[in-house]
């Protein structure tokens, strides 16, 4: 289905409509990207859903990878601003730590092909060294995140890094499960985590 691309108001300066107008192609880009995956679209495709020539894609973005690196930095950025909501949040430790599972959870039964073209370039960027600048910064913000939880339960921060590896690979397989049709696949992902997160608080 074609994502039409809302107009903006004159009032707007033409920087604010060109940027306006990179985050609604950006949008209706992503919706595409999360079903076919980066190698399976074409400029084409994003055009045709967008609702846009090609001609205006190259306009605002130099090419498919560009729009990607870009689209992936929209998009986690407000995924990463949940989070950090969360652990900025006014409640007890343990409230704030079961939100924060929750929303994890609620990242692999709600968001899966977001996340899923996540892990897809995260692979891309071993063959395409465009993709190693974002994919480290990206990747680095969810780290920092984690050391934020850890400094907030008092657990040593030099465990974050081994916590967060673990809890990468839990949300993978557990995403990749549910995208093959599991419907327990949330709730063992929240359980694993609980247990780990037990584990951890153990050893500090």
């Amino acid at each position: 289905m074609t994502h039409a691309l809302p107009k903006h108001s004159d009032g707007l300066q033409k920087v604010d409509r060109r940027r306006a107008r990179k985050d609604d192609i950006a949008d209706a880009a992503i919706e595409v990207l999360k079903q076919l995956g980066y190698a399976q679209t074409s400029l084409r495709d994003i055009a045709a859903q967008c609702g846009v020539a090609v001609g205006t894609l190259h306009y605002h973005f130099a090419d498919k990878a560009a729009l990607m690196d870009f689209c992936l930095r929209r998009y986690k950025a407000g995924f990463l601003a949940e989070i950090g909501d969360i652990l900025d949040a006014e409640m007890p430790d343990g409230a704030a730590l079961a939100a924060l599972i929750e929303r994890l959870a609620q990242a692999i039964g709600r968001d899966a092909h977001a996340h899923r073209l996540w892990y897809d370039i995260r692979t891309q960027a071993m063959f395409e060294r465009r993709f190693e600048a974002v994919v480290a910064e990206i990747e680095a913000d969810m780290v920092e995140f984690v050391r934020r939880l850890f400094g907030r339960l008092g657990l040593p921060h030099e465990q974050a890094m081994t916590f967060y590896l673990q809890l990468d690979a839990m949300f993978r397989y557990h995403l990749q499960r549910h995208l093959a049709g599991d419907a327990a696949a949330t709730e063992g992902f929240k359980a694993q985590v609980a247990q780990l997160m037990s584990l951890h608080r153990r050893q500090g």
